[in-house]
């Protein structure tokens, strides 16, 4: 017979914590919500157990979650409310565990640098662009939380997917992936080169800077070269995970359409 949690137990206080980023950082886990983002998470190992409610019987697919042999809890729809940002949520909850990685652990030809990436939706993007393009993630000190609840909607499931490392200090993030073999490049306006100007095809890492103020200029003094995406209307630029995807796909381009 299954119990419901009320919300002094400990299980349920602690999910409540999760809400916070330095929880999140402590404890080394994080929030996601519904059947296929769970599923994701079941498939990587990454899950610790699952929060649910009655109206997770409203979702398609719920059968899946409640017969698997993860831990699984149920608690009240007002609870469930409670633990997440969602208008009309699915009804279940997952605690997952944070994987680690470094950039050793990276075997990806493709590195994308966030530097200072302030939107969720942007980065939960590019994230999501990469793991369509077996590419890497670098995220600097500074940059939104990865685990924010809409960074994590906008990855649409490919945080389990994508290496991501981070790093608090840019020039020690330069110089690992430089010792790793990678050529930097910034995306900057002020650029001479075109993307269509450089060979991507050997290994590359890409630097997408802050949407409102760009790449630092100490930051770009340590890259290998500057490089621009044309643009012939009025527009003086483009949105940072829009940007992101244009680099990525002429990376992709160069390596898959030899012909």
């Amino acid at each position: 017979m299954n119990f419901m949690l009320s919300r002094e137990n400990r299980i349920i206080k602690d999910a409540l914590k999760l809400k916070q980023r330095k929880y999140r950082e402590k404890e080394g886990l994080f929030l996601i919500e519904g059947i296929r983002f769970i599923e994701e998470a079941i498939k990587s190992e990454s899950i610790k157990y699952v929060l649910y409610s009655s109206k997770v019987y409203e979702t398609k697919g719920y059968e899946r979650i409640l017969n698997s042999l993860i831990d699984k809890y149920e608690i009240s729809n007002e609870l469930l409310k409670e633990l997440t940002d969602t208008e009309n949520p699915q009804g279940a909850i997952g605690i997952v565990h944070k994987k680690i990685w470094s950039i050793d652990d990276i075997e990806n030809n493709l590195i994308v640098v966030c530097d200072g990436i302030q939107d969720p939706g942007n980065l939960g993007t590019i994230i999501r662009t990469c793991d369509a393009a077996f590419g890497a993630v670098v995220v600097i000190k500074g940059s939104v939380d990865v685990y924010n609840s809409k960074t994590l909607r906008s990855t649409m499931g490919s945080i389990f997917h994508v290496p991501i490392v981070f790093y608090d200090d840019f020039k020690i993030a330069v110089e690992n992936i430089k010792n790793k073999g990678y050529s930097l490049y910034a995306a900057d306006l002020e650029a001479d080169k075109y993307i269509y100007d450089v060979d991507f095809r050997k290994k590359s890492a890409i630097i997408i800077g802050n949407e409102a103020n760009g790449i630092p200029c100490e930051h770009i003094e340590l890259v290998d070269e500057k490089i621009k995406i044309p643009m012939i209307g009025k527009a003086e630029s483009l949105n940072a995970s829009v940007a992101a995807g244009v680099i990525i796909y002429e990376v992709v381009r160069q390596r898959f359409c030899t012909t």
